[in-house]
């Protein structure tokens, strides 16, 4: 039995509340990793790590989840049977690990807001168009002038087309992922301002002038695959305690387990961690993936992506059924 009491009182309510804030999340089905992650995979050389990250995002793009990846690494040859069709075009979607790499993708991400703006300002004049063609409204020599140079007064004109628009039904913000892999002690970490903006802020980059559907920014999901989870010269803290998903394989390194469990404890269980550890990395090229902000508390723990590790007491906490 309670030694307290509970008294409502008369303010601070329903009204007060401010307008349902958009989400700024990339649409996936129910079981997908959500998006836009900011994703840490840690894990010895030669574990799997690029193999398991590939899978993941071959997954997503099964339902177009992003119209553009960029890869930033200084390995991208050798590691081409992995990531090389999920490009575009190498020349520009393939970074080296430079200072300003990072700031040169959220340049481009930038970029394909200013365009998808400037595609909603054209679909608003071609649906003002077609308006006036159904009720026969006159039209200005201004409107004239301005339709001949939209092409609307072509012998056969179209809707006007986003570039990464597959249908009208389709339109949204641009999606972009961006992989940074074995970046370690590069430029691109160790003198790169953009890494933390990257971070802390991945979800609202590039924001845009008005929310369109659920968005308010077009974002930038982001994957680093790193070697080891905690060096001087490698990923800092605060950027850990930031991701959104940890992607881990087996570590022999006593320290490092150590330094995992010490950051993970405040974000969950500390022995549901070990238990799904140890069950997920059994295995030789076994991983555990742990969500921080899962949909249902059952999808905290993931073995090989695709394996839900279900702790007893959590299914009664079911929200997915």
């Amino acid at each position: 039995m309670t030694d307290f009491t509970i008294k409502k009182l008369d303010i601070y309510n329903k009204k007060d509340e401010p307008p349902a804030e958009v989400s700024n999340r990339y649409e996936t089905s129910p079981n997908a990793i959500s998006q836009p992650c900011l994703m840490y995979v840690s894990a010895v050389r030669n574990s799997g790590k690029s193999f398991a990250v590939s899978k993941m995002v071959r997954g997503l793009q099964r339902e177009r989840v992003f119209d553009s990846i960029k890869i930033i690494t200084p390995t991208f040859n050798s590691n081409k049977a992995y990531f090389s069709d999920l490009i575009k075009d190498p020349e520009t979607d393939v970074l080296e690990p430079t200072r300003d790499s990072i700031q040169r993708v959220i340049d481009m991400v930038e970029q394909d807001r200013n365009d998808f703006e400037s595609h909603l300002e054209d679909l608003k004049e071609y649906n003002e168009f077609t308006r006036l063609l159904r009720s026969g409204g006159a039209m200005s020599d201004d409107q004239i002038l301005k339709y001949i140079d939209l092409g609307f007064l072509n012998e056969r004109f179209e809707r006007p087309i986003f570039k990464y628009e597959k249908s009208a039904k389709t339109l949204r913000a641009p999606q972009t992922l961006v992989i940074l892999d074995d970046v370690l002690s590069s430029p691109a970490i160790l003198q790169s301002s953009g890494l933390t903006k990257l971070a802390t802020l991945n979800r609202h980059v590039a924001p845009l002038k008005e929310p369109f559907k659920n968005r308010s920014a077009c974002g930038i999901a982001v994957i680093i695959i790193s070697q080891t989870y905690s060096m001087s010269n490698g990923i800092s803290r605060c950027l850990r305690e930031n991701v959104t998903h940890l992607m881990l394989f087996k570590n022999r390194q006593e320290r490092q387990l150590a330094k995992i469990r010490e950051e993970l404890c405040s974000a969950v269980d500390e022995q549901k961690f070990i238990k799904a550890y140890e069950h997920a990395t059994k295995d030789r090229f076994g991983n555990l993936l742990v969500t921080f902000a899962p949909k249902c508390p059952t999808q905290t723990f993931r073995k090989n992506l695709n394996e839900l590790i279900v702790f007893n007491e959590d299914k009664q906490l079911c929200k997915c059924g």
